[in-house]
Order: C-alpha cells, then sequence, then structure tokens
C-alpha cells in the first residue's frame, strides 16, 4: 500500500461517517419493556411513518400523536387519529402511523400504549407545521368516585350459608389533566363495622385524564348466617384518597327450610310409629 493510499484511508472512513443517516428515535429497549421506535427527522405534519415497536405484549396497541410531551395524558394526545394494530405472541410490529395534528403545541411526541394502559411507551417526535396553541397549566391528578354497589353472587351455595362471594362494582373518574396509573388499592370485608378480612385487590391500571372506567371485582365471603356484610375500599392517590363503604345482604334461606322439612318429616316418622301400637 503506498503512502497516498493509507492516507486516504481515514479520509474515507470519516466520509463515510459524515454521510451516514442519523439514527431514528427511541424508547425503551427490549430487556427494559416495551420500546417505540419512529424515523429520523424532519417529519411534518400529515405524513405517514413507519414505526417499529419491540418487546410489547401480545395484542392490540394504541399510536397516537403528543403535544406537550403527553404531560397531560389524553389531553395533549390527538386520540382521534389514533393508530390501532395487533402486536403478534413475538411482541415484535411494524405499524403505518399518521402523524396528526396534536391538539397542544410540542414538544411532540408519538405515544403507544395498550387499549387497558398496563404497558406503554413514548419516543421523541421531530414534528413540523404544528401550529396548535400551547397547554394550559394543568390540575393536579386526581380520582372521583361516580358510583358504588354491591350484590349477593353466590348463587345455590348462598341458601346453605356455605362460603359464597359478592360481586362489588364502582367507578372512577379522573377530572385532573394527568393520567393516574395503579395506585394502591386495598380491600377489606366483614360483617358491618368490622370489616377486618383482606382481599386481594385487582390492579385500578390507567384512569387517562378526563376518563371515567368501571370495575367489576369478585369478593369471597365466609360462611354467612341471615345478616349484612359489608365492604370498605380505599384507593391511595396522592394527596386525595378515595375511600367507600358497602354493604350487601346474604339470606340463607335454604337452611331454615332444610330444618323445617326435617322437623316435618320427624314428625310424621313419629306418628308413623305410634299409629300401629294403637
Amino acid at each position: 500500500m503506498t503512502s497516498r493510499t493509507r492516507a486516504a484511508a481515514p479520509l474515507a472512513v470519516a466520509l463515510a461517517l459524515a454521510l451516514a443517516p442519523t439514527a431514528p428515535a427511541a424508547a425503551g429497549a427490549a430487556g427494559d419493556g416495551p420500546g417505540v421506535t419512529v424515523p429520523a427527522g424532519p417529519l411534518r405534519v400529515g405524513q405517514r411513518v413507519l414505526v417499529d415497536l419491540d418487546g410489547w405484549p401480545a395484542g392490540t396497541a394504541q399510536a397516537e400523536v403528543c403535544g406537550n410531551a403527553a404531560r397531560r395524558g389524553a389531553l395533549d394526545c390527538a386520540t382521534g387519529d389514533a393508530t390501532h394494530a395487533q402486536v403478534p405472541p413475538s411482541g415484535r410490529a411494524r405499524l403505518p402511523v399518521l402523524l396528526a395534528a396534536p391538539p397542544v403545541a410540542c414538544p411532540c411526541v408519538l405515544r403507544v400504549r395498550t387499549p387497558t394502559g398496563t404497558a406503554g411507551a413514548t419516543a421523541a417526535l421531530p414534528l413540523a407545521g404544528v401550529d396548535a396553541p400551547p397547554a394550559a397549566p394543568g390540575v393536579p391528578a386526581a380520582l372521583t368516585l361516580e358510583s358504588v354497589h354491591a350484590d349477593d353472587r353466590s348463587g345455590p351455595r348462598s341458601w346453605f350459608g356455605l362460603p359464597g362471594e359478592l360481586a362489588l362494582g364502582f367507578t372512577l373518574r379522573n377530572p385532573g389533566t394527568e393520567d393516574v396509573t395503579d395506585p394502591p388499592f386495598t380491600l377489606l370485608v366483614g360483617p358491618p363495622g368490622r370489616a377486618r378480612t383482606i382481599v386481594a385487590a385487582p390492579a385500578v391500571g390507567t384512569v387517562a385524564a378526563g376518563a371515567t372506567r368501571d370495575y367489576r371485582v369478585t369478593v369471597p365471603t365466609g360462611a354467612a348466617p341471615y345478616g349484612r356484610y359489608e365492604i370498605d375500599g380505599r384507593i391511595e392517590v396522592p394527596g386525595r384518597p378515595v375511600a367507600f363503604t358497602v354493604e350487601a345482604a346474604r339470606r340463607p334461606w335454604g337452611l331454615p327450610v332444610a330444618a323445617a322439612v326435617l322437623t316435618a318429616a320427624l314428625l310424621l316418622a313419629r306418628r308413623g310409629r305410634r299409629a300401629p301400637a294403637r
């Protein structure tokens, strides 16, 4: 190799690095949970791009363009123009996404999540052509209880006082401008005023800003005489916890019916034994 060739080699390497395309923006990694990769910018509103997902649970994924770095959740996102796609069991998918105009100004991100909010990731989106106004000051995250009720769903088991279950239903609303995700949730069950048995409470998941969400929970009970059960619940939202108490009646009428039938049978049997003696 000549000296001129040796001198040209470093120059060729430098030129190749300078001409290499800019790496795409990515969020997350396969080992760290769900990840999303978007093409390198510049990008414009109305453009359709291919987005790669990696490390996602199988099922539906929703991708939406958000302004304000999605700080207020759905309020910052073009949810009406979201893209939905199915992720196979491999956890990898490539989906075409329309870059819709977000409702508020950038910084913009592409937010991808599952419908239940159990998995999600965002990637910075160098988006041009956004003329939306800046986001208004946010309202702290909060939850309010819209409704709550409980019913006995033990079926024939409850007729005879056997262990059964209560069906607890309640609705939460998030009046704030930030999503609330998986606040601690505790449940207790027992006689009124003495609900001390801890019940495994389900995950609350994500209640999006400005949205409502319904819940149905099965609460097991022990053997019960006539009377009522009380369910105490508490959701620990910072600064504004949500607490509720609801009662449900269990009426094991099969026990007195069975006792009456047994008593009548004993009386008939006794009379049957006395009749021949007479």
